[in-house]
């Protein structure tokens, strides 16, 4: 985004709103980032403002194309991190040995 830019602004409370609706997804992160104040990776690549990513838990990049409002942006969260999630989840299954010698944490 860029401060100046009137969709980064109007689009900056949907974010929030649905990092809010997220923000018990422990696996999902909203991340903000001012491209005219920041070196932005070389890897997004930005030709215009507000421009919107979406990376899995493998690391692929995806350029969000989707709806502007919070509902949308949370579907397509939700729709595209349960695959990538159990893309993760069968990567991770033969590792989980280890995982599984790690004391459990006491919940009060």
């Amino acid at each position: 985004g860029a401060p100046w830019c009137g969709h980064c602004k109007k689009l900056a409370p949907i974010l929030d709103e649905a990092a809010a609706t997220l923000q018990s997804e422990e696996d999902v992160v909203i991340a903000k980032i001012d491209a005219t104040a920041n070196d932005v990776p070389g890897e997004f690549d930005v030709q215009g403002y507000p421009t919107l990513y979406f990376v899995t838990p493998s690391g692929k990049k995806v350029s969000y194309e989707g709806g502007r409002t919070a509902d949308e942006i949370v579907d397509y969260i939700k729709k595209n991190k349960e695959t990538a999630g159990q893309a993760a989840a069968a990567a991770t299954e033969k590792a989980a040995e280890p995982a599984a010698t790690e004391p459990l944490k006491d919940e009060l």
